[in-house]
């Protein structure tokens, strides 16, 4: 299994339906083990929302 190193940026997306991505978000990776995977989200680090989901909170 592939590891990430500390401090890394990796990219959580939340997925749907067939395979559509609903958000994107840019995290730092904290620690990884055979166990977790800890991520944190910075103030201000880059997030992409659905227009759908946009429009929605609209």
């Amino acid at each position: 299994m592939h590891s990430f190193e500390m401090g890394q940026t990796v990219v959580r997306r939340d997925v749907y339906g067939p395979g559509r991505v609903w958000s994107e978000h840019a995290l730092r990776v904290v620690a990884d083990t055979s166990e977790a995977l800890m991520a944190a989200c910075s103030p201000g680090a880059e997030t992409r929302w659905s227009a759908l989901y946009l429009r929605a909170r609209a």
